[in-house]
């Protein structure tokens, strides 16, 4: 497992999201793992069913899982990212205002002009922008929407590290799964974040912000979202 430092945090992010074979350990040793992860499809096409792809159809609560189980076997403690270290990670926490009371709900696509690529939209298939609805999406799914030009050769989910890494050395900020963070969404609590900049179903140019934010209760499982996991350097930063 590599972990890199990301600058203005107190913790180190695994380079790539969760992948299916990271799970399956997990799952292996740990009685009573909910199984949906296994089969995940979108509308009949199988989707994170290959061990190097992210593992997809994961809660919330069993991200938790997952991470308890980890820093119990480590003996370090190793979380979910709070969605101010995710910012920070992909490139515009410094853009943020991040001030008392601000929620995630409160900073969704504030900053307009940010993207993966580092370009506008709408990315280029030379970009290699990452894994969205492009081109082999509507071949699978000839009546969703997609970026019309774009190719990036994946219908649903791309095996982890497919595409070129942010500065920091971390793939996949933007596209392939939505990954969940720690935070709650607003103050309602009712629902956490999922970051990611969109995933391998996503093509508007909202979406695709490195500012977006998504949203989903704690427990439900969606065969387009993950997790991607850090550990603690020391008290983290929330």
């Amino acid at each position: 497992m590599e972990f890199v430092p990301v600058p203005d945090t107190k913790v180190l992010f695994f380079i790539h999201e969760t992948r299916r074979q990271d799970y399956a350990v997990y799952a292996a040793e740990v009685p009573g793992v909910n199984i949906e992860w296994k089969n995940q499809e979108r509308d009949g096409v199988p989707c994170g069913d290959k061990d190097n792809h992210p593992v997809v159809g994961v809660s919330w609560e069993d991200a938790q899982a997952f991470c308890q189980w980890l820093s119990k076997k480590e003996g370090q403690t190793y979380r979910l990212a709070t969605d101010r270290e995710w910012s920070l990670a992909v490139g515009i926490g410094h853009e943020e205002k991040w001030t008392i009371g601000v929620t995630p709900a409160s900073l969704n696509f504030k900053v307009q002009n940010a993207f993966l690529w580092g370009g506008d939209f709408p990315p280029k298939t030379e970009d290699k922008a990452g894994n969205y609805a492009d081109t082999a999406y509507r071949e699978k799914f000839p009546t969703k929407s997609f970026i019309e030009g774009y190719t990036d050769g994946f219908a649903t989910t791309a095996p982890a590290m497919s595409f070129n890494p942010n500065k920091l050395g971390l793939y996949d900020m933007g596209g392939n799964v939505w990954e969940w963070c720690e935070n709650w969404y607003d103050a309602e609590e009712k629902d956490r974040v999922l970051r990611g900049g969109s995933s391998y179903s996503n093509f508007k140019r909202h979406s695709l912000l490195s500012s977006c934010r998504n949203r989903n209760a704690p427990n439900p499982r969606r065969n387009d979202g993950g997790f991607r996991i850090v550990v603690e350097l020391t008290k983290p930063e929330r």
